[in-house]
């Protein structure tokens, strides 16, 4: 399957296949071979898909939105991706569940948790990981979301839609013309949409860090390379910028 089969965006290059290991693992190697930049792979399954920390990730086959994305870009801008493919989903969720809302503004919020995850109601949508070369100039964004099928505790499209919930491949269709939108934004607001929808900050978090070490304190705010700023509860209130690790939302802060 390519991208001859459906009407994709223009200027983006989608190919589809029905199974893979990883469609990261596919794109970095396309991307080393040549790919252009907005290359996207999509599955209908995957066989080794990994997200962050070495997690599994496990869908049934064409039920969820399994992609890819290649973007090309100088080396101090390739960390502004993954904030922009995070925002370009949510907002994609965001308007096709409101599409089958009579009124937009009863149907549920889906927000961002730093570092990777797509949210609705404190429940896992979807999350993302990104493998990328600096030198080579480039990052590949993989994400996957709950369309169809989600596992326990997680949370699909499908339950916020009376009748035809949409398929993964509207939603990525959707997707792509969000970042079409979002790239043609500075970088001042491409930061501020993004921070709009992240719900971590403002909350007291529990962050694992790779290296076996927690945290303990309040997101304050998300630097320009999309670093966690936590202000720590239990040391003297010393920020720590967090470049990645595992976030636990406990609590508002101003809660107490």
């Amino acid at each position: 399957m390519t991208s001859t089969d459906y009407n994709w965006p223009e200027n983006w290059f989608v190919r589809r296949v029905r199974e893979t290991g990883s469609t990261n693992t596919d794109l970095f190697a396309d991307a080393l071979a040549g790919a252009p930049s907005h290359s996207v792979l999509m599955a209908d399954n995957q066989t080794a898909g990994r997200g962050r920390l070495d997690r599994t990730w496990e869908a049934k086959p064409g039920t969820n939105l399994l992609v890819s994305l290649l973007f090309r870009s100088e080396a101090n801008l390739l960390t502004m991706w993954p904030r922009i493919v995070a925002l370009a989903a949510a907002h994609a969720c965001q308007k096709l569940i409101s599409s089958d809302h009579v009124s937009p503004k009863s149907a549920p919020k889906v927000t961002l948790k730093w570092p990777n995850d797509l949210l609705i109601v404190d429940r896992k949508l979807g999350g993302m990981l990104c493998i990328g070369d600096r030198q080579k100039q480039f990052v590949v964004v993989g994400i996957g979301i709950n369309v169809g099928w989600a596992p326990q505790e997680a949370v699909s499209l499908t339950e916020f839609f009376s009748e035809k919930s949409p398929s993964p491949v509207e939603l990525l269709e959707n997707m792509l013309l969000e970042i079409t939108q979002i790239e043609k934004l500075n970088l001042i607001k491409q930061q501020e949409k993004y921070v709009a929808l992240l719900a971590t900050l403002g909350k007291t978090v529990r962050i694992e860090l790779t290296n076996g070490a927690v945290i303990t304190g309040i997101a304050e705010n998300i630097d320009v390379e999309g670093r966690l700023v936590v202000v720590q509860i239990d040391d003297n209130s010393v920020r720590q910028v967090i470049d990645t690790g595992d976030v636990v939302h406990l609590r508002n802060a101003d809660h107490g």
